[in-house]
């Protein structure tokens, strides 16, 4: 009977406690909200720090992604949402005669790099000027909201920022830089520069995702043998070079053209060939007509050199 007394007792007492929204007197206020994906479809992002600068108060959501900042005093001030690996989002708020204020707020998500690989290649040939040689970027990229605009290779030291194509079938994003490109006459001064992967997204921010170096550059090339100098031969033949001699690890790649001069095609490529072969039996059959093949020497970091290229003909 005590007990029911106090609790009717306690119904019917003045609401004088300060915090309590039914108290005539309440004057606090109360933010509310969700924070989700930008892209569809939307859903809460769990973990966000959202922070209301009037009153220095700082909360996290939930695991669906809801926050509540309730009895604080209705000052103006800025709503701040941050999480590593989103955009940050930053709402001015303004309280006029309300109680309480409910946002929905969508954090764009930062892209990140998967991967990326940075090698020379170097070309030898018969025609001037003699040997060239490029440097090829490939990189793999994250972007959850589909919201990159474009991406760039940087580099301070050789003062470029070149936009990267994106090949939709790989799914990467890739660049081939000339000497000329880079403003150098050599592709040695590459060596040990730190080129940058930087995306640029459709709000017009940039990150820079990563970045990665040259090791080496191989300027010479293996040597063949046969067939060579329009040798004639059968459909079935073993190809032959001299030892390569490095002082680092690197595997052989054959490659195979028709000989045509407006139009040459690639018909046969044979990838990591031991570094101890000298010779690769061919077991694919090639039709009648004029052929020339390449050898590369392929380092661990996929720096590459081309030999000099040889012609035969299957007769």
């Amino acid at each position: 009977m005590f007990c029911a007394i106090l609790i009717i007792e306690s119904c019917n007492a003045p609401r004088n406690n300060p915090f309590d929204p039914m108290n005539p007197g309440y004057s606090f206020v109360t933010l509310e909200g969700s924070v989700q994906t930008y892209s569809l479809p939307y859903t809460g992002i769990a973990g966000v720090s959202v922070f209301w600068s009037a009153s220095n108060s700082l909360v996290a959501t939930n695991s669906s992604g809801s926050f509540k900042i309730d009895n604080i005093q209705p000052v103006n001030g800025k709503l701040i949402f941050q999480k590593s690996g989103y955009l940050s989002d930053t709402i001015n708020v303004t309280w006029g005669s309300y109680k309480v204020l409910t946002y929905q707020v969508n954090l764009s998500s930062i892209p990140t790099l998967d991967s990326i690989q940075l090698y020379t290649v170097v070309i030898n040939q018969f025609s001037l000027p003699g040997q060239t040689s490029q440097l090829v970027l490939t990189a793999k990229i994250t972007d959850r909201d589909n919201a990159i605009d474009t991406v760039f290779v940087q580099n301070s030291q050789l003062g470029i920022k070149k936009p990267l194509g994106f090949d939709a079938v790989k799914k990467i994003y890739i660049s081939t830089l000339s000497t000329q490109d880079m403003n150098i006459t050599d592709i040695e001064q590459t060596i040990g520069l730190n080129f940058n992967i930087i995306a640029k997204d459709v709000f017009g921010s940039e990150y820079n995702l990563g970045s990665s170096s040259v090791t080496r550059v191989i300027n010479s090339a293996a040597l063949i043998k046969f067939p060579a100098n329009d040798t004639t031969i059968g459909q079935n033949q073993t190809f032959t070079w001299q030892r390569y001699k490095a002082g680092y690890p690197f595997k052989y790649m054959i490659e195979i053209y028709t000989n045509d001069f407006a139009n040459s095609q690639l018909v046969y490529t044979a990838n990591n060939i031991s570094s101890d072969s000298i010779s690769y039996y061919l077991p694919t059959a090639l039709t009648s007509r004029n052929y020339y093949w390449v050898i590369w020497v392929i380092d661990q970091f996929r720096n590459r050199s081309r030999s000099l290229p040889a012609t035969f003909t299957v007769q």
